[in-house]
């Protein structure tokens, strides 16, 4: 039988065990801590240009590093994903919008994957820069004046700039927007070179230049200058002034005789034609302003509008897919007119893929591996079309170590 005293060391013996061995179970006597949930940061990706630089990273949290990135389906072509960093880089090659199922892996034990869904819009190439103001109206002492300077192509934002020679005394280039504008001070003539530079490094001049007359004496009626009137495009927006001096005060513009072109439109106030042209073809129409004191002119005028340009299929190769994963691929044209028709003219597609006649879209999911070749044609309303070969490669279905 145990003493009491016999029986408390016994006790405290019993409990600095106790204490020992959960204390040397908390100074790692499991497995460690347990890594935080795996997560993708990453909410969007960034859009991108046909034959631009693209850069963008993934990035995700939590679990244990390194990490490993892979992606289904394939990018757009021209980009890549490095598995070890989750960069996507490249030059896309193709116009269009895609969804893309991107996976993370940890080195977790057991490891952690988790997986985010994500879009890469690839917008049409930027075409080459070109300033397309070949001339400026005349100006007026005392009235004032604002003409743009308009371009085409390039890509982003546009800064201009005068680059040599100098505007009319009083008149000022903005440099976002390229509007020439202010009151002339004093009559002459100025010559200038106007420059635009894009954010994407294109850059173009043009020359111009810039009458400002005197102010006419009292009574000298109004006279239309513009002789003729540049050409159109269907579906093209189109803005032209008809440009007139002399005249006493406000001068009010009408069309007395014939038609402006479906869609376009006389601004009464300053005598711009402006709007979007719907049909091809040349309208003729007279053309009259008249100042506050009656007086007037008038000017026999033309404007042709021509037919859009035919469709073209942009689209020059298309990813590869993978056996029983989702594919989805658009075709994408340029041009034509009204709605499109896509069909497969020679070859055929992958078997499980269909090409949707409305969208040009190649979708659905593969069922055999193999490369399959196919011409594609697209029509427009007006019956003009425009074909393309391609080509797609499906490869074998993913297994455990691909």
């Amino acid at each position: 039988m145990l003493t009491k005293e016999r029986t408390s060391s016994f006790l405290c013996t019993v409990m600095l065990c106790a204490v020992a061995v959960a204390g040397f179970t908390g100074c790692g006597g499991d497995s460690g801590p347990t890594p935080g949930s795996l997560t993708i940061a990453s909410a969007s990706l960034p859009a991108g240009a046909v034959n631009q630089p693209y850069s963008a990273s993934l990035t995700g949290s939590g679990g244990t590093p390194p990490y490993t990135w892979s992606v289904v389906p394939a990018l757009p072509a021209g980009l890549t994903l490095d598995p070890a960093t989750g960069a996507i880089t490249g030059m896309p090659a193709a116009e269009g919008t895609t969804a893309h199922t991107f996976s993370l892996h940890d080195n977790s034990v057991p490891a952690q994957t988790v997986q985010q869904t994500l879009s890469i819009t690839i917008t049409p190439p930027a075409g080459t820069l070109t300033i397309t103001t070949t001339s400026l109206p005349n100006g007026t002492v005392g009235v004032p004046y604002s003409r743009p300077v308009q371009a085409t192509g390039g890509s982003g934002t546009f800064t201009w700039t005068i680059s040599a020679g100098a505007l009319p005394p009083n008149l000022i280039l903005d440099p976002a927007t390229g509007v020439i504008s202010g009151t002339p001070t004093a009559p002459g003539t100025s010559s200038f070179t106007v420059r635009v530079a894009d954010t994407g490094g294109q850059s173009d001049t043009q020359p111009l230049s810039i009458t400002i007359t005197a102010i006419p004496p009292p009574g000298t009626p109004p006279d239309i200058t513009t002789t003729t009137l540049p050409a159109g495009t269907v579906n093209q927006p189109y803005n032209q002034p008809v440009v007139a001096t002399g005249g006493t005060g406000a001068l009010t513009w009408s069309i007395v005789s014939g038609a402006l072109p479906e869609g376009l439109t006389l601004n009464a106030t300053n005598g711009e034609l402006s709007g979007t042209p719907t049909v091809a073809g040349t309208s003729f129409f007279i053309i009259r302003v008249q100042d506050a004191a009656g007086l007037s002119d008038v000017q026999a005028l033309s404007i042709t509008i021509n037919p859009p340009a035919p469709p073209r299929i942009t689209t020059s190769s298309l990813p590869a897919g993978r056996v029983g994963q989702p594919y989805s691929e658009p075709v994408q044209a340029t041009g034509g007119t009204g709605a499109r028709t896509w069909i497969i003219v020679e070859g055929s597609l992958p078997a499980g893929l269909t090409l949707d006649p409305t969208t040009g879209l190649i979708s659905g999911t593969p069922t055999v591996e193999g490369t399959s070749s196919f011409t594609v044609q697209v029509q427009d309303a007006a019956g003009r079309s425009d074909q393309q070969a391609l080509s797609i490669r499906i490869r074998a279905e993913r297994r455990g170590g691909d």
